[in-house]
Parts: C-alpha cells; sequence; structure tokens
C-alpha cells in the first residue's frame, strides 16, 4: 500500500543539503508551505558530523565541510549572531601550507566558522520548524495536472505546487530528466565533480609537536589534514581528519575502504608523524568538490517549471550553498527579473 498525503503543499524540496534547507526556510518564512524529502538520516549534505566511540564516549568529528567563510552580507549577519549566542565561533584565520615536507607558514585572513557541536549544526538551525521526510528515497519526478509528484522508493508520493531539486546534476537528470529542457540537461552535463575520500580517527594522542588546527597539503594522496578538536571545547580526545586530494581520490573512487583507509594511513605517517588511533573509519563523498561549478545561482525552467539549486551552482562552498538557496527564494518571492542565466 502506497502512502499519498492529502495535502498539496506549496513546494516540494528534494534535497535537504545547505541550498535546499536555505531555500525552504526562507519560503516557510514568507508564508509558503513546505515538504522537504532526502534520502539520508539526518540532513545537511557534506555538513556531516559524525560520532565516533572511544572507551564508552561519543566523540564528533566533521567528515564533510569542515568550516565556512561570511563574506555575503547576510552569512555574515548570520555569523556574527551565531557568535553572540554562542553556538559558532571563530576557528582560525587561515592554514599552513605542507609541501615538499615543509609547513610553510602564511598571513592570516578573513575568519573561518565552525559551530562548536560540529558542522551539522548548520542545517539543523536552518531546518528547524521545517516539514523533513528523512530516509526517502526519491527515484522519480513527475507532473500531473499541474502539480508535482515525486515517487520515492518504498512507493510514497509526494506532491507540491512547485520544484525545487537540490541534489548533483546526475542526481537530478535521472529522478526528473522528462521535465527539463536539452537546454537544461546539456547544462546539468557541463558539471564536474571530484569526489573526495575521508579519513576520520580518535587519536591516542595528539600530532606530536603540532600547533596548527590545519593543514592544506600540496601531496599527491592528501589534500587536507585537521585536527578536528581544535573545533571544540577543551578537554575532549584528540580527533584526526584528512580528506584524500581530488586526483587521488578519483583515481581510487572505488577502492574497498580497508585498501583507502591504509593508503591514507601510510601518507599520513609519512607526512606528519607517527599518528597513533584508537578507533578510525573512512568514507566516500562521490560529489564533493564541484571544479566546475556553473556562474549562475540556479537555475529555473519557466515560471512554473522545476528549479535547481546547489553549491554547484555559482560558488563551490558553504557559502555558495547558502547564497544559491536564497537567491532561488529571491527569484520566487520578489517581483525582479530572474538571477539565473537559464530561465525561459
Amino acid at each position: 500500500m502506497t502512502n499519498e498525503p492529502d495535502d498539496i503543499t506549496d513546494f516540494l524540496v528534494i534535497g535537504a543539503g545547505l541550498a535546499g534547507l536555505a531555500f525552504a526556510s526562507e519560503a516557510r518564512t514568507q508564508g509558503a508551505t513546505v515538504r522537504v524529502l532526502d534520502k539520508g538520516r539526518g540532513v545537511g549534505g557534506r555538513m556531516a558530523t559524525r560520532r565516533l566511540e572511544t572507551a564508552g564516549t561519543e566523540v564528533r568529528v566533521d567528515h564533510g565541510a569542515q568550516f565556512f567563510t561570511a563574506r555575503e552580507t547576510r552569512l555574515s549577519a548570520w555569523a556574527q549572531a551565531g557568535l553572540a549566542e554562542g553556538w559558532l565561533s571563530v576557528w582560525t584565520h587561515g592554514f599552513p601550507l605542507w609541501k615538499d615536507g615543509t609547513i610553510h607558514r602564511r598571513e592570516e585572513g578573513h575568519p573561518r566558522y565552525a559551530p562548536r557541536n560540529g558542522m551539522n549544526e548548520l542545517a539543523r538551525r536552518l531546518g528547524a520548524g521545517l516539514t523533513i521526510e528523512r530516509s526517502t528515497e526519491v527515484r522519480s519526478v513527475t507532473e500531473e495536472n499541474g502539480v508535482f509528484v515525486a515517487t520515492a522508493a518504498a512507493g510514497e508520493r509526494y506532491r507540491g505546487r512547485n520544484l525545487i531539486l537540490n541534489a548533483p546534476p546526475v542526481q537530478v537528470r535521472n529522478m526528473a530528466r522528462n521535465l527539463l529542457s536539452e537546454e537544461t540537461v546539456r547544462t546539468l552535463e557541463s558539471v564536474e565533480f571530484l569526489p573526495a575520500w575521508t579519513w576520520m580517527a580518535v587519536l591516542s594522542e595528539d600530532v606530536p609537536g603540532a600547533d596548527w588546527p590545519a593543514l592544506e597539503m600540496e601531496h599527491p594522496v592528501l589534500g587536507w589534514v585537521s585536527r578536528d578538536h581544535t573545533k571544540r571545547e577543551p578537554g575532549g580526545p584528540p580527533t584526526l581528519v584528512a580528506h584524500g586530494s581530488g586526483a587521488w581520490s578519483r583515481e581510487h573512487s572505488e577502492d574497498a575502504p580497508e585498501t583507502v583507509l591504509r593508503h591514507l594511513t601510510d601518507a599520513l605517517r609519512d607526512t606528519i608523524g607517527d599518528v597513533r588511533f584508537e578507533t578510525v573509519q573512512v568514507h566516500r563523498w562521490r560529489y564533493a568538490q564541484p571544479i566546475r561549478p556553473l556562474t549562475v545561482p540556479f537555475l529555473r525552467e519557466g515560471a512554473h517549471g522545476p528549479a535547481c539549486c546547489g553549491d554547484w551552482c555559482g560558488g563551490p562552498r558553504v557559502e555558495g550553498a547558502l547564497e544559491s538557496g536564497w537567491k532561488l527564494a529571491e527569484d520566487f518571492f520578489c517581483e525582479k527579473p530572474s538571477l539565473s542565466g537559464n530561465k525561459a
């Protein structure tokens, strides 16, 4: 027996990444009814904070996005409010570079912000008060009598007058190909991503001699190393997060997790020292870094067709994802020309 809610919402948002949540939150503020569908058990996409267990204690570790910047007015104001409320902190003003076996110090720059309880706090706050259907994998989206209908893997059907797609372009094409123009399909096909393998561990002891919060790595295997515990309140166990470089992660994207774990552990010991861990895991992000994003903040198929948003629209960072969702909402609710380069 399938489930089909009786109500038709104003907006059906598929994907609870930051862009989708930013749009949904703004639409709700404008008085619209919104339902968000996401295949994951949580929300936020790569705003991911995993809980690792060690000695009977759960330790939070950011294994997706590591921090965010706030250069635009709206996000800057949100960051300042978060600092005042205490859930957000300035992690650092820049990162040293590891290159050729040496750590190169660099001048400090703009603030890099990180929530004290983990990056997922951003998604949790954006999603507060929203109707979000988790563990709901949408297989297809159709249009019936002017209403968009999303059909999930278990047979549930969800309906909305407007459709927002917040997913990687290949997934957008797979679920909604019949609703998209050839121009939009070609635009989606132009976006290119790199994957990322992430290594995360609770350490037996901190990295010997380390005085850096994180390192950008110019290395054939590693792209990033973070002493993740430096974002938290003092007193917790040391934690370390490493991302494989984009090129290495792409080359090894289909490797077995235990093989990846061994390679990344060896690379860490070759670069920063003999790291010893109490517990360790790896995670693959298939669509981690948009290396060929669009130059527009969102896509819309005319006034009544589906719309797309995400970090692959306009800017491949946390800030870009939020701006994508907010600008799409602005386009729907403000009487002004579309900001998209693909609105019919």
